[in-house]
């Protein structure tokens, strides 16, 4: 792995002895990781945003640890949910709030009372609820970087304890040594129009730097990182690769399907180029990801999200090979797109952050044979809604007309299916073993197990009204959309919706009016299109 990581930082051009400010690691929720990543989870946290005011992470909240007062009047608190805000009486036009407003709110008091009272009883949260238990978490956050509860250096004794000393568990000679590197670095920022003193001051801070680290490394060798693993992590967090997946990707598909009206083959070539860096970006991020966390990266949904838009890749680019035929490739980036464009710009819904797993997940074996093989059977599902969306569509404008391209169309998404309920039924099989493995039991009808299983039996009725004749190429295009809703409560509903069951490290929270609009738009547009063709 070390010589992984060696290529990584040779790759990203980032190979350098000793760390910056960034990269100083930092312990927090579990996991050391470097300043910059926690300052930005910290501020997407607070703020919905990694930057405020055209302000880096890094600059917002070293100047809450330095001078803490200036912030008290700044609308920095994102509060979205409207029956929050009606009950601290807020007007519901506004979406941030400053920290004056909110600590000592004698009504958020009562507020907390009771959502602490909810979970000392495990009761699930509504989304109420969950808005609340939000602004909890922002407002202890905040209150914990001014008091400096930011964990910065290696434990006193690390055979008795693994966690990291805060700022104010430091001896009074660290401490101000910290807060000079702070004081350092805002003067890297606040003189940039003094040249000579910009520069004196990012040299003086790279000594402090060095000597900081230094004292923490040589207390602590086995639980420092060295600043080669802190700059993968940067880069990675720097590159966002999904982003320039999902736009690539997006590329891609405007371009091949512009190739069905303009004639020369060039726009084509093009295509496959744009589709061809995107799927090795994918594979670059996960690879990125895989080391860092030193796990496979499907652990929570945002995880599994990017993992069946690279799967749907996998799918459309080995029937593209086989048959030929664009359509496929279309579909394929285009719900890849879709998916990684939900986990990108939707941050609050699916947690992009990387993150130590729960204990009964610590099994890379079960995480590989398991969840990667289950999730893969999505991809599968999904690929074949999107190429049902396509023929439905085609069965609208002109059944007649386009009558060849429908039956191939059909049997695309016959055979999708029947790789997704390979894949399914062995994900579910394997997870009753990985079931038993840690809970004691093979099956015992939890949520998740049960929707699994729901989805697998969904699939099979529909592959076998096929095999018999009672769906045709229309009903085959149809139900590969409509059962499509099975994967969504398996995957989305369980976690997001029911929040019960045993698999409660994959619950969530929010987005449900979207995922519910994108079911029922689809049902109605399914049946709107029965009804033409039974019409016609």
């Amino acid at each position: 792995m070390k010589y992984l990581a060696l290529l990584f930082v040779l790759v990203s051009h980032t190979a350098f002895a000793s760390y910056t400010l960034e990269e100083l690691p930092v312990q927090n929720g579990g996991r050391v990781k470097p300043f910059i990543t926690f300052a930005e989870e910290t501020l997407q946290l607070i703020h919905g945003k990694k930057s405020y005011e055209k302000q880096g992470a890094l600059r917002i909240l070293t100047t809450w640890m330095l001078v803490p007062e200036v912030w008290a009047d700044k609308k920095i608190f994102k509060i979205d949910h409207h029956g929050l805000k009606k009950a601290l009486g807020f007007p519901k036009s506004e979406k941030y709030f400053t920290a004056k407003e909110l600590l000592g709110h004698q009504r958020l008091n009562v507020l907390v009372s009771d959502l602490n009272g909810r979970l000392e009883k495990k009761q699930k949260l509504d989304p109420y609820f969950q808005a609340i238990q939000r602004l909890d978490a922002q407002l202890r956050t905040f209150i914990g970087m001014q008091k400096g509860a930011l964990q910065v250096f290696p434990p006193k004794d690390p055979e008795k304890s693994t966690n990291w000393q805060t700022i104010f568990q430091l001896d009074a000679e660290t401490r101000d040594q910290f807060f000079e590197i702070l004081s350092t670095y805002t003067a890297t920022f606040t003189n940039e129009k003094d040249q000579a003193q910009t520069e004196e001051a990012k040299k003086k801070l790279e000594t402090l730097l060095a000597s900081f680290t230094k004292k923490a490394s040589e207390s602590a060798k086995d639980l420092y990182p060295s600043p080669e693993e802190m700059k993968i992590e940067v880069h990675y967090q720097s590159l966002r690769p999904f982003l320039w997946t999902w736009i690539f990707y997006l590329i891609a598909a405007l371009l091949l399907s512009l190739s069905y009206i303009v004639v020369p083959s060039g726009l084509k070539m093009t295509s496959f180029v744009f589709a061809g860096l995107a799927f090795l970006i994918h594979n670059y991020g996960f690879a990125l990801r895989c080391y860092i966390t030193g796990r496979p990266p499907v652990s929570n949904m945002y995880e599994t999200v990017i993992w069946v838009a690279w799967g749907v890749m996998l799918f459309a680019g080995i029937f593209y090979f086989l048959q030929r035929k664009k359509f496929i490739l279309i579909s394929g980036l285009i719900v890849s797109t879709l998916c990684l464009v939900v986990a990108d710009r939707a941050p609050v819904i699916l947690d992009p952050s990387l993150q130590p797993l729960e204990p009964v997940l610590r099994s890379n074996m079960w995480l590989i044979i398991h969840v990667m093989t289950i999730t893969l059977s999505y991809a599968a599902f999904f690929l074949a809604f999107g190429i049902g969306d396509y023929g439905v569509f085609l069965a609208v404008r002109d059944s007649v007309g386009s009558r060849t391209k429908i039956r191939e169309l059909a049997q695309v998404c016959y055979r999708l299916i029947q790789v997704g309920v390979v894949l399914l039924a062995a994900g579910t099989i394997l997870g009753g073993v990985w079931a038993d493995y840690s809970w004691g039991r093979f099956w015992g009808w939890d949520p998740k197990e049960t929707w699994a299983f729901i989805a697998l039996m969904g699939y099979l009725a529909l592959l076998h009204a096929r095999l018999t004749g009672w769906v045709r190429e229309f009903g085959m295009l149809a139900w590969s959309i409509v059962a499509f809703s099975l994967v969504i409560m398996a995957w989305y509903g369980v976690n997001f919706v029911l929040g019960a069951g045993l698999h409660s490290y994959g619950f969530g929270a929010g987005g449900i009016e979207y995922v519910s609009g994108f079911v029922i738009l689809h049902i109605i547009y399914v049946g709107y299109a029965a009804i033409t063709q039974r019409a016609s």
